[in-house]
């Protein structure tokens, strides 16, 4: 039983209970409403935060009104009958939700509902945005402490550029060091000067303290690397920048590598890829250099490219499709993945016992067994460009192994190559064409294989091609500088080479340097040119074609099927209506709504229109019945008028300008039958 002393306390709680259940169904009818007359949704938050300030300066303002027109006294007592005061009061109301729903519809045109995030996004997001200014400032520091601020005029045809990036990137961090690393690669883009300056950046960092290593295995499989692995080698085989590899043993007994990611690396190359983009934008707008060659949208596409590296599930695929790619190459392994353990952030692999490819590692083979390595490597990478479509696109002797027992062991395959087949044809093509030196041929094949400018000089492109072809058939190597000139002058002819297509090449001058470790006596050229038309022969293999052929004579089969009853359809609806029916705009459904929207719009801003001007006119009247000594009926009258009018004015303003981006207008359709 409540006792008196105890219903004070009670009574008041109910009290604040009952107010706010009232004040919160109030704001669900008054945001309701809102969003009804505007047409569009706005959040509950601001909608709310604008009805709760036009309240609390409205109702205030509305009392000194009622004083001002006789409507009631300063100490709250009415001179007036309650039924005035009440519809004084109710236009008053009238009057502050249309002032909210101005205010609503200059907020949404500045700041749309949704751009201004919540408390806990908009945590996130400062806490990002001083994450990547802090980040900002070092690399601008960085940049101007190492010089790359003054020579960024030059650009990479400066004869300092290059060893002023490397020490830039060196000293930027890991994403810059990836970024000039994958930049060292692309001869197609840049000199041969500043390739070379850079391609000796390295990624190598120090080891990953064991504790977070283990960490991250057991966030991504749910138990420990001591459950998991019968043994796990704390010590790394090695450590970069982003991830560093273990080596370990699976509880069936085989021996594998663990690659695992560093913890913050993917958080880290977030912010500085963002900051990448920002900069590259930056230079872009302010060098020529930089737009010649794209280099926002290099960024970019560098941005997600080493984004998709950072998903191990990614390179397990990839791992998959070249070992399937290289499976007929008895002498080349690709070590298997085991799927099961694979995941984003770790990737486990077979382990291949073997040295890096060096001299010294291949002193140990007999000539014979190095030429036949050599020339194997050389028709494995031709085959997989020109045959299978699926090659690695970034094999240098770091990521080819000596194996133990005499053959090559292909690591890191983080990024490959795709080629469709037409782009496989035509590659195949200008191939033979240079071994042939056929410039004539070899500028037909580049016009059908890449993109051309409409205004492109076909002699003068032949010409010039025709002088590098002939030096480049000539040599016994596929070096970059010759490789250089050639992308030099398809640049200069407009000619961009797409980039699977760009990093084929690079591929040979890859596999060129690899060989000369293997095997010196080696040419690249002349075994290309050797096995080239049994290349070819592969690349046109019957057994290859059928599934392409037929495939093709069933689409074709299938068109050709369907082809009389659509014809005998239309002439039917030839016969039954007259021609250009079906092209009238009011005969599609959706352009008889798109009609009706834009009546219903003129009639809403007319009637709108008519309303503001009658309460005008209301307001101003001078005679009839007077409700007080300062208010008369009309002007009363003028006031509901008006607000209505002005919540027809400002739907049709919504409407009209699509406020926020909500409320788009339709056009007919361009339908034909």
């Amino acid at each position: 039983m409540i006792t008196e002393s105890a219903w004070g306390p009670l009574e008041s709680a109910l009290t604040v209970l009952v107010s706010l259940v009232g004040l919160g169904l109030t704001l669900v009818v008054l945001v309701t409403s809102v969003r009804r007359a505007l047409g569009v949704r706005i959040g509950w938050i601001r909608a709310g935060l604008v009805l709760f300030l036009a309240w609390g300066i409205g109702l205030p303002l509305s009392g000194t009104l009622a004083v001002a027109l006789g409507i009631a006294r300063p100490d709250g007592s009415l001179m007036t009958s309650e039924m005035v005061a009440g519809l004084f009061f109710l236009a008053v109301l009238a009057w502050i939700f249309v002032a909210c729903l101005a205010t609503l519809i200059v907020l949404e045109a500045f700041m749309p509902t949704g751009h201004v995030p919540g408390p806990r996004e908009a945590w996130t997001r400062s806490v990002r945005a001083t994450r990547r200014s802090v980040r900002y400032g070092r690399i601008i520091w960085v940049g101007a402490t190492t010089g790359m601020n003054a020579v960024i005029r030059s650009g990479p045809r400066s004869e300092v550029f290059g060893e002023v990036f490397v020490r830039f990137c060196n000293r930027a961090g890991v994403t810059f060091v990836k970024l000039g690393q994958i930049l060292a690669t692309r001869t197609d883009l840049f000199p041969a000067e500043f390739t070379t300056a850079i391609s000796a950046l390295q990624s190598d960092a120090d080891p990953e303290p064991t504790a977070n290593i283990v960490a991250t295995v057991l966030a991504e499989q749910g138990v420990a690397a001591r459950e998991l692995f019968a043994s796990f080698d704390e010590v790394p085989l090695g450590a970069a920048s982003v991830a560093q590899v273990h080596a370990a043993t699976l509880r069936d007994g085989r021996d594998v590598v663990v690659k695992v990611q560093r913890p913050g690396a993917r958080a880290q190359v977030e912010v500085d890829t963002d900051i990448l983009i920002r900069i590259a934008r930056t230079v872009e707008s302010r060098q020529p250099w930089a737009r010649e060659m794209d280099l926002s949208g290099l960024a970019s596409g560098f941005s997600g490219s080493l984004r998709d590296e950072l998903d191990y599930r990614l390179e397990a695929r990839n791992t998959m499709m070249g070992a399937a790619a290289l499976s007929s190459h008895a002498d080349i392994v690709v070590p298997a993945v085991v799927s099961e353990l694979s995941t984003r952030r770790m990737l486990v692999l077979e382990r291949l016992r073997g040295r890096p490819l060096t001299g010294e590692a291949v002193a140990v083979l007999d000539p014979q067994r190095r030429t036949a390595l050599a020339r194997t490597l050389i028709t494995a990478s031709l085959t997989t460009i020109l045959v299978e479509g699926v090659f690695h696109a970034d094999l240098h002797p770091g990521n080819i192994l000596v194996l133990d027992d005499q053959r090559l062991g292909i690591l890191d395959f983080g990024v490959i190559g795709v080629l469709d087949s037409e782009t496989r044809r035509l590659l195949g093509g200008l191939l033979l064409a240079v071994l042939a030196g056929d410039a004539a041929l070899a500028t037909t094949t580049l016009t059908l294989a890449f993109e051309t400018r409409p205004t492109l000089d076909m002699g003068r492109l032949r010409r010039d091609l025709g002088r590098e072809i002939t030096m480049l058939r000539l040599q016994d190597r596929l070096d970059v500088e010759a490789f250089a000139r050639v992308f030099e002058v398809l640049r200069a002819h407009g000619i961009r080479v797409p980039g699977d297509a760009a990093a084929a090449v690079r591929t040979l001058v890859n596999i060129d340097g690899a060989v000369r470790i293997i095997d010196p006596a080696t040419s690249l050229v002349e075994v290309a040119r050797t096995i080239a038309p049994d290349v070819m022969r592969a690349q046109s293999d019957l057994a290859r074609s059928i599934p392409e052929m037929a495939g093709t004579a069933l689409a074709v089969g299938v068109v050709a099927t369907r082809l009389p009853a659509r014809l005998d359809r239309i002439t039917e609806a030839l016969d039954r209506a007259p021609l250009g029916r079906g092209t009238r705009v009011l005969h599609d459904p959706d352009d008889r709504r798109w009609i009706g929207a834009q009546i219903t719009d003129v009639l809403t801003a007319g009637f709108g229109m008519i309303a503001c001007v009658l309460a005008v006119i209301l307001v101003l009247h001078t005679g009839g019945p007077m409700l007080t000594p300062s208010l008369s009926l009309s002007a009363l009258s003028g006031a509901f008028v008006g607000a209505g009018g002005m919540v027809l004015a400002l739907r049709t303003l919504v409407r009209l300008f699509s406020v926020s981006g909500r409320v788009r207008s339709r056009t007919p359709s361009d339908r034909v039958g």
